[in-house]
């Protein structure tokens, strides 16, 4: 009586297993397009954020992604045909994914915390690096030209006003181009910025990138921090049916 139970629970477990893997495999799919999206649509804004921990959570999530995807055919394998050898591999490697994973996660929460202690100091010191870095040129005309704004708004002064710092504007130019509005005449508006119909953006960028950034480390490191727990049952059952299998 006692052997058939155990045979019937070891089935139970197997198929359970291979449903785990289905859903580890789905989202692998996720966490890998997740960190696609991140470096590919957001990454223009790294020169600026003053810490590489937002790119970095996106790429150990990427890397991940890809690795919990081919390792989840082997979890199935190994639960449909009961190979001892093949489950005790993937528990070896889901449990190494799981670490990493949960750092990536963990990453993005820690980013979370640090973003508005230095985004602002780094922000300021790349004003006078406009025109003369290629990098910094890039990052602030496509955070300008994204969020709609221009410069940083400091002791209530309209977000343009910071722009006076950078010598490497022109004598009749007071911002770039990038923080003009989009129906404004680019001439006009880079000389008179302060101008209502035709200026540029009056709203600073730190509060609109310290806000959006914050709220995508967010959705970054709880799906790192959620495929964990779905990591933590495949290896529980992976080592389950281990045990099970005579």
């Amino acid at each position: 009586m006692l052997p058939r139970m155990v045979e019937g629970f070891a089935k139970v477990v197997k198929y359970a297993l291979f449903l785990a893997n289905c859903v580890i495999l789905i989202c692998g799919i996720a966490v890998f397009s997740v960190g696609v999206w991140t470096l590919a649509d957001k990454s223009f804004m790294e020169r600026l954020l003053g810490t590489d921990l937002y790119v970095s959570s996106a790429s150990i999530l990427i890397a991940t992604g890809v690795i919990v995807t081919i390792i989840s055919f082997l979890g199935c394998l190994g639960a449909i045909k009961e190979i001892k050898c093949m489950l005790l591999t993937f528990f070896i490697i889901l449990f190494m994914i799981f670490i990493i994973v949960l750092v990536g996660g963990i990453l993005g929460y820690v980013f979370r915390s640090e973003v508005e202690m230095r985004m602002e100091q780094e922000m300021i010191m790349t004003i006078p690096l406009y025109k003369n870095e290629s990098a910094v040129t890039d990052a602030w005309d496509s955070v300008q030209n994204y969020f709609m704004c221009c410069g940083l708004a400091i002791n209530s002064e309209p977000g343009y006003e910071i722009w006076k710092q950078n010598k490497k504007l022109a004598d009749t130019k007071k911002v770039p181009a990038s923080c003009c509005k989009k129906n404004a005449q680019l001439n006009f508006c880079e000389s008179n910025p302060s101008d209502r119909n035709n200026g540029a953006y009056k709203d600073g960028c730190y509060e609109k990138m310290r806000d959006f950034v914050k709220a995508h480390a967010l959705i970054l490191g709880g799906i790192g921090i959620g495929i964990s727990c779905v990591l933590i049952v495949g290896m529980m059952l992976s080592c389950a049916l281990f045990l099970m299998i005579n």
